[in-house]
């Protein structure tokens, strides 16, 4: 387990990580400097993750001065082409890939002092204003986007059994979309960044609960961890909490939602007679048409997602390889070699060559490996 605590003029922030009661390794990270507040959550074979996260953490914060929503999404897809070229120089950490959750203190465009939040992947930013806790920042994570279609309640989606397939994340592709935020700070106010070994274990009332329950943000941290080691630590559990100390103020003080754009959506002064028109306008066809085309692009998320959720040992060139996919394919979407081997087909025995040409399922990549090497040696 460990902690860290960082402070600065606007905002203080205490940090606490735990492997949980399962895992072998944390491939949780967090850090904070200079204001900046960095959470990741990272995935992939060997120890993958770990180096992901790791990397998406160090390179935000050693990005330098950050004083724009712009420049929180420059540093995020700086982290995200640092993730992919160390993945193609190091076979062992092909596939990795890690979520990212930033918090820091910006200018806005009024000049004034804001917060400016970004994010990829289900790693979760909430704010607790008052008694009320609002979670901030959007999964991308299959289910998440199955229940904004309506297909799935929130219930059905936190028993889902592909509830932890991300649609985004640092590492898989070079042009990353990253959602952001702007936000004006309120003395008082507490956020929380936080893995989904949290939220997962523990539900929102908790949480609520526990962030209003202390005034150390240390302790604060370290309370959501046992919580959600209690609960069973299924996976590695990391809090970051926040506290706004000073408050910037704005008449109507409001926060406001700016996903995948750089800067607040300003809502043009219209004369009377043309908003009237824009109120009585029939909106309805335009949002079935727009509900179709979102359970569209859901369904061949989905998809795609199925097709690419699986491991297994084939036959490539006459030799034996390891595929991530599904061994006939999806629709159009065709398993990917991940790893050739030098093994040829016509070494193995009858029994061995008839699996291999087959193609035998796995687990992950790990058993793929450990098979290859059974039936080399």
């Amino acid at each position: 387990m460990s902690k860290k605590r960082k402070e600065s003029s606007c905002i203080n922030a205490a940090g606490v990580t735990h492997i949980g009661q399962v895992r072998q390794t944390n491939q949780d990270s967090h850090a904070s400097r200079a204001g900046i507040h960095v959470l990741a959550d990272g995935m992939g074979g060997h120890q993958g993750g770990e180096v992901a996260s790791l990397e998406a953490t160090s390179t935000i914060l050693e990005t330098g001065k950050i004083d724009s929503v712009a420049d929180i999404v420059k540093s995020v897809s700086k982290a995200n082409q640092a993730i992919i070229k160390r993945a193609n120089k190091d076979e062992t950490l092909s596939g990795m890939g890690t979520t990212v959750c930033v918090l820091t203190e910006i200018s806005g465009n009024d000049g004034g002092k804001k917060i400016g939040i970004a994010n990829v992947g289900d790693s979760r930013i909430y704010r607790l204003g008052g008694s009320e806790l609002t979670q901030v920042t959007l999964d991308h994570s299959l289910v998440a986007d199955l229940v904004r279609a309506g297909e799935l309640t929130q219930e059905e989606a936190s028993r889902h059994p592909q509830r932890n397939i991300l649609t985004r994340a640092l590492g898989i592709e070079h042009d990353l979309v990253i959602d952001t935020w702007e936000l004006t700070p309120v003395a008082g106010d507490r956020y929380l960044l936080c893995s989904d070994g949290l939220f997962n274990e523990i539900d929102d009332e908790k949480i609520a609960e526990i962030l209003m329950k202390d005034e150390e943000l240390e302790n604060i941290a370290q309370n959501l961890v046992d919580d959600a080691l209690k609960a069973g630590g299924h996976d590695n559990i990391t809090a970051l909490v926040v506290s706004v100390t000073e408050e910037t103020k704005l008449e109507n003080e409001n926060w406001v939602l700016n996903e995948m754009v750089p800067y607040p959506a300003v809502k043009t002064l219209l004369n009377p007679s043309i908003d009237q028109e824009i109120r009585n306008f029939d909106w309805k066809p335009i949002a079935i048409c727009l509900s179709t085309l979102l359970l569209i692009v859901s369904v061949f998320t989905a998809i795609g997602l199925y097709a690419r959720n699986g491991w297994f040992v084939g036959e490539y060139n006459g030799g034996v390889a390891i595929y991530k996919g599904r061994p006939q394919g999806v629709l159009w979407f065709e398993p990917t070699v991940e790893r050739k081997t030098q093994i040829s087909i016509l070494d193995l025995s009858k029994e061995t060559r008839q699996i291999v040409v087959d193609s035998i399922l796995m687990d992950s990549f790990e058993e793929a490996e450990r098979f290859v090497n059974e039936i080399r040696n």
